[in-house]
């Protein structure tokens, strides 16, 4: 019964020290930490976490934890989090949006490892035509020509289902992570990164997996012929062997 796995995943989280925050947790000296991505939750690495002593994070937003009081950026993720974890953790996992909070950390603090899964780390280019015609809408927005009701209802129609699924703080927190570049900050990092990809991600390319290749200092791309941008669960035991060889 999906109910009753549920109920026993929220039962096993504990609230960290913020008291608004919740992470699975089953050591108490973990080493590894992960971060999930958006709309995503601690419970997305499940298959991965127990062969660890490790820390998954219910991300402020997400799971179970409360919402932050304003807006954050990564970076932001990044300063609340490191906070909230114990010193013991060596290695930072993140999928997604959680890989970029995990290249933030990583400058924060000598962590000897980092794990990025279909990390939007290098921003897309917007479609173009999509991309002229939002900035026309916004232009006539300024110009009082159309309604903040209309941007907004073309803003919906439009955009990401994430974008259209988030509200209020984190809409606006969501814009700021799409917004953001992290492509001259990856060069800097200076530790072993192990990037993940899947062949068939469409929400971030294996384009963007081979450039961010690139710019790192010591890095190694594995691609998985036969996996798409959600891929936790499906390649839970090729991941976690990943990790093991760390």
């Amino acid at each position: 019964n999906y109910n009753i796995w549920r109920g026993a995943i929220l039962m096993a989280l504990q609230l960290l020290k913020d008291g608004k925050t919740f992470a699975d947790i089953n050591s108490e000296e973990p080493k590894i930490c992960f971060l999930h991505g958006w709309g995503g939750s601690s419970s997305d690495f499940s298959l991965i976490t127990n062969n660890f002593e490790s820390i998954a994070i219910d991300l402020p937003g997400f799971g179970k934890s409360k919402e932050p009081e304003s807006s954050m950026n990564p970076k932001e993720y990044a300063e609340y989090i490191i906070n909230l974890i114990p010193d013991t953790v060596e290695v930072l996992v993140g999928h997604s949006f959680g890989g970029k909070v995990a290249v933030h950390m990583s400058f924060m603090k000598n962590y000897k490892n980092l794990v990025l899964i279909g990390s939007p780390l290098i921003r897309k280019t917007p479609e173009v035509t999509l991309n002229l015609r939002l900035n026309l809408y916004k232009f006539l927005n300024s110009l009082n020509l159309i309604s903040d009701k209309r941007l907004e209802k073309y803003k919906n129609k439009y955009g990401s289902e994430d974008y259209k699924n988030a509200e209020g703080i984190m809409r606006d927190s969501l814009v700021k992570t799409v917004n953001e570049d992290l492509s001259e900050l990856l060069p800097k990092i200076d530790i072993n990164v192990k990037l993940i990809w899947g062949e068939k991600d469409v929400i971030v390319p294996l384009s963007i997996g081979e450039e961010a290749n690139n710019k790192f200092k010591d890095s190694q791309l594995t691609v998985f012929k036969d996996a798409g941008h959600n891929m936790l669960r499906r390649k839970s035991n090729e991941i976690t062997k990943i990790i093991k060889e760390l």
